[in-house]
């Protein structure tokens, strides 16, 4: 996992919950001293078990918790590469572009950045379906970054999640309705 996904982890506990609970968080999870770079890369599992102290610590489920991260996680990618995100003019217009547009510019930001592979369809003016594949199964966080997309465009979002690896599907299927 880049370093760059746990500096906006750290943005968001020291936030909500202060600098004392992601040092206690840096110091039951991860090797001494250790300092993420944005570009650099780090191993998922770190990410993983501060999420569940995260969770913890909220008295949240993991799934709510990568949810609420993933909302974020839009708004700090947003701030940290706008001109990524202003190439697109609409919500769907930007769902739509994901695999495409977004991940082959992250691809030419960090050196393998290892990413879910993600398509998209239209189903109807309203609804897409978008289907993500990853072995990190961050299905609910990718949920999240389309809500936090949704409140960028001032759009309006209901994400039923049809199928799941989490449930011991092949894949994720999100039917995103929105307007």
């Amino acid at each position: 996992m880049k370093g760059l996904i746990f500096r906006c982890l750290e943005e968001l506990v020291i936030e909500q919950k202060g600098m004392d609970l992601w040092e206690q968080l840096l110091e039951n999870h991860c090797p001494e001293n250790r300092v993420y770079i944005s570009a650099r890369s780090y191993p998922d599992e770190e990410l993983l078990a501060i999420a569940t102290s995260v969770a913890s610590a909220l008295n949240l489920s993991m799934e709510q918790t990568l949810k609420a991260f993933g909302t974020y996680l839009f708004s700090f990618l947003a701030k940290k590469h706008p001109a990524i995100v202003k190439e697109f003019k609409s919500f769907d217009q930007l769902i739509m572009s994901i695999d495409e547009v977004i991940h082959s510019e992250v691809q030419k930001l960090y050196e393998e950045p290892n990413l879910p592979t993600i398509s998209a369809k239209i189903l109807n003016k309203n609804k897409i379906e978008l289907i993500y594949n990853s072995p990190r199964q961050l299905c609910f966080c990718a949920e999240g970054l389309i809500y936090g997309c949704a409140e960028h465009f001032n759009e309006s979002v209901a994400i039923e999640h049809t199928t799941c690896t989490h449930r011991s599907d092949p894949v994720c299927t999100l039917i995103i309705t929105h307007g």
